[in-house]
């Protein structure tokens, strides 16, 4: 103020010092009215400005946030999307793990099946070439027979009647006849020396046809399994004669049951 008072003295020449006295004290009421207004323009600028500031602080602040938050969202919408799918995909694992055991399990199951399998295959296997290896053996010797045993059934003097004794040699030889369905039996009627050829061969005949008619119609034996033949006088083992005993013993059908070489 000091100086702006010097400044208003020099203006004004020809005054005296109360006078200029006077008029700087005039003077200086309106100068400082001036600078109020000044500083008041002054001061409602910068108000103004910073008014101004916080405006666009504040609209550029809110701005910027809604975008953040759009963004925030945006991510977290995203971000629970993806554990979302995460969630399915650990499901989707699971079960197709559980799914995984089953099929082991029944892989596990099929595989103890076709072992078995292959193990019955292969009993079958052996089984059937066992079978055609004794089919094989049985065709190769199904004209080769080994005898089992012998029966012999004695008739009466000029008789072909079975006698009791008789019968039950023949219920022996259906026994086994009927045990092994693959056996036969061979018949060989025989008489004693006395009489004619012819007349013995028929009256052996007639005896070998009664053996043959027991074990068909009373056992039901297979006729084809049966071989008979009257074979006439019986001969006689060497050194032996001709007597009643071995005429007794000449009187008679020899009965041989016979197998299949196995």
């Amino acid at each position: 103020m000091g100086s702006s008072y010097r400044i208003i003295l020099r203006l004004i020449p020809g005054r005296g010092l109360d006078d200029r006295a006077r008029l700087a004290a005039r003077e200086v009421p309106d100068m400082n009215r001036q600078f109020a207004a000044i500083a008041l323009c002054g001061g409602v600028a910068v108000l103004a400005s910073a008014c101004a500031t916080k405006g666009f602080v504040r609209e550029h602040v809110g701005t910027t946030e809604t975008r953040i938050t759009q963004r925030v969202d945006a991510q977290e919408t995203q971000l629970k999307e993806t554990s979302d799918k995460a969630a399915a995909n650990t499901h989707a694992i699971e079960a197709a793990g559980q799914r995984l055991q089953g099929l082991d399990g029944r892989v596990t199951e099929v595989g103890a099946v076709a072992n078995d399998a292959k193990r019955d295959a292969a009993a079958v296997a052996a089984a059937q070439r066992d079978a055609e290896a004794a089919f094989t053996q049985r065709f190769a010797n199904r004209n080769k027979y080994a005898m089992v045993e012998t029966k012999l059934v004695y008739f009466d003097f000029n008789k072909a009647d079975l006698r009791d004794e008789g019968m039950g040699e023949l219920e022996e030889v259906a026994r086994a006849l009927k045990a092994d369905p693959n056996a036969v039996v061979e018949l060989q009627g025989f008489a004693d020396a006395r009489g004619s050829d012819r007349y013995n061969y028929q009256l052996t005949r007639d005896r070998v046809d009664a053996v043959v008619r027991y074990l068909v119609q009373r056992h039901g034996i297979d006729l084809r399994r049966i071989h008979a033949v009257g074979m006439g006088k019986a001969t006689l083992p060497a050194g032996e004669k001709s007597n009643k005993e071995t005429f007794a013993k000449s009187r008679r059908v020899e009965l041989r049951l016979l197998a299949p070489q196995s």
